[in-house]
């Protein structure tokens, strides 16, 4: 008797721990990462990432990410660290990119496809680098979205005045759009009151992953839609303390004009405008001896670089490549020995502006099938930009248009392993029998 006793005692004992083991085990949600497509679009192919999260029934915000060359995971890989330690789903476009027409059905059903799938509430945060930026505020005219943070391009004030949510915008200072942001430092009753201004020196790039899990924090405390995963006020304090932290520590070395930025951002937004410090830091910021020279210093820079876009335009019709060889080689060395930061990023500016006129310069010749101008682009392109693959592949057209097969693979092949990655622009540009070979040879 005593033995069938305890033979149930253990047996009951067990099946508590059991239970309870397994209430833990599934308590927690570990994060996952995978590649998806659209059940109404298998084309629509897309990168996910859902962070940790505490409970199953945890619904978390939607952060929709379109790259500029459809670099899905490239792009996705910016924002994990921003997603885990504010949580929200990241998707990101591997169809959508620049030169996408339909980029608006293609993103309602991603977005469709997501909610079907995957722990989203309600709420839709959207970014985009360059074109992708454009496309994300495009969308976001005509469909709810509730705050973008767009990166190397901006709309105009119109247009993001009637986004109607939250708009940070990264911009690089030495990135030839920079203007598109500037415009905006200047008169401080132009700013939009929903735009956020954040400067970088990332050239014409994604921002870093700090920056960018600066930008989905800021837009997670600011959102107060109910269906989501609150965050903790201890985590809110934490980052305003990090952002006091951080204004302090670009006024320590003396960049007044981000510091501004920055204090601006956090004074007039809900819910961190609640500690005055930032609305105090921002006055004293804005009105400092330094942060305007700073901001005169940025405008007469910008006014010299716009006078000469257009005489630079010119350049490419009636220079020869010795020219172009020489002012490249100036223009490079200014940015090496210039000490002075505004000055060196003009420099940059300029040099990143050559560089997407050689590409839509080369754009238009393809088009146009105007060999000669091709040519005379391209050895200025070849100059500035090396190892570009989008400079590969306009160089292959002139060897295709003559009949040179061997020349065209060759060419085509150096884009490819340069990171040209627009499989369906090279099947629309080249016939099967150029395409087939290519694809064998790399095959192989």
């Amino acid at each position: 008797m005593n033995r069938l006793f305890l033979l149930l005692f253990s047996m009951l004992f067990y099946g508590l721990f059991s239970c309870n083991s397994t209430g833990k085990s599934t308590g927690t949600v570990p994060p996952v990462e995978k590649t998806d497509s659209c059940q109404l679009d298998p084309k629509n192919t897309y990168e996910v990432y859902i962070p940790k999260r505490s409970a199953p029934a945890d619904k978390l915000p939607l952060l929709v990410i379109i790259d500029s060359h459809g670099s899905g995971k490239f792009a996705l890989d910016k924002f994990k660290q921003g997603a885990n330690q504010y949580p929200a789903v990241l998707i990101a476009s591997n169809l959508i990119k620049n030169g996408f027409e339909d980029y608006e059905r293609a993103i309602s059903v991603l977005i469709e496809d997501v909610r079907q799938k995957y722990p989203v509430g309600k709420t839709v945060f959207m970014t985009g680098f360059s074109g992708g930026a454009r496309m994300a505020s495009g969308y976001a005219l005509f469909h709810p979205v509730n705050g973008l943070i767009l990166c190397g391009a901006l709309a105009n004030a119109d247009q993001i005045t009637a986004l109607h949510c939250p708009v940070i915008s990264i911009s690089g200072m030495d990135d030839f759009n920079f203007v598109e942001t500037a415009q905006y430092l200047f008169q401080e009753q132009s700013i939009p009151g929903n735009l956020k201004i954040e400067l970088t020196n990332a050239s014409h790039n994604w921002p870093d992953s700090l920056m960018l899990a600066n930008a989905l924090g800021l837009l997670r405390f600011s959102c107060n839609d109910v269906g989501i995963v609150s965050l903790p006020v201890s985590q809110l304090k934490a980052y305003c303390q990090n952002q006091l932290s951080g204004i302090n520590s670009l006024k320590q070395q003396e960049n007044y004009l981000n510091a501004e930025l920055v204090a601006r951002n956090m004074a007039l937004t809900e819910p961190f405008n609640r500690d005055k410090t930032f609305a105090e830091t921002y006055a004293a910021l804005k009105n400092h001896p330094d942060y305007i020279n700073q901001l005169n210093r940025v405008e007469k820079c910008l006014q010299l670089e716009m006078s000469l876009r257009q005489p630079y335009l010119d350049d490419f019709q009636t220079k020869d490549s010795l020219w172009w060889k020489n002012e490249i080689r100036t223009t490079d060395e200014k940015i090496k020995k210039e000490r002075d930061s505004f000055a060196r990023n003009m420099y940059k500016r300029i040099k990143g502006f050559w560089g997407i006129a050689s590409y839509t310069l080369c754009k238009q010749a393809v088009k146009e099938q105007n060999a000669e101008a091709l040519n005379r682009v391209l050895s200025v392109y070849l100059m500035l930009e090396p190892e570009n693959p989008d400079m590969f592949y306009f160089s292959s057209f002139p060897y295709y248009w003559k009949g040179n097969s061997v020349a065209t693979l060759s060419m085509l092949k150096k884009a490819l392993k340069s990171g040209f990655t627009d499989r369906s622009q090279l099947d629309k540009d080249f016939p099967e029998s150029i395409t087939s070979k290519l694809h064998y040879s790399l095959s192989r």
